[in-house]
């Protein structure tokens, strides 16, 4: 289950980019970790539109090959997620 998300000013390689995040829980006796999908915008308006239709799906309705860690998370041993995200940029 997906909750809280929001959106994040990121710095990639560099460049600074908005990306939205949330906080992830696998089952009732695991811990909150912190989520990312894959898309990085340029602009918060993007990033902002992007987290309204997120926002409104069904924790079953996520695509997973796009979210996982934040690209500057370190995981731990006791994450369930264990795999950074795929960066991408949306043009």
């Amino acid at each position: 289950m997906i909750r809280n998300l929001f959106v994040a000013e990121v710095q990639i390689q560099g460049m600074t980019g908005y990306q939205v995040q949330g906080m992830y829980r696998a089952c009732s006796d695991s811990f909150w970790e912190t989520v990312a999908h894959a898309a990085v915008f340029r602009d918060m308006a993007r990033a902002e539109r992007f987290l309204q239709k997120c926002g409104s799906r069904s924790g079953w309705a996520y695509d997973w090959n796009h979210w996982g860690k934040p690209a500057d998370c370190i995981p731990h041993c006791a994450d369930y997620l264990k795999k950074s995200v795929p960066v991408y940029s949306v043009l």
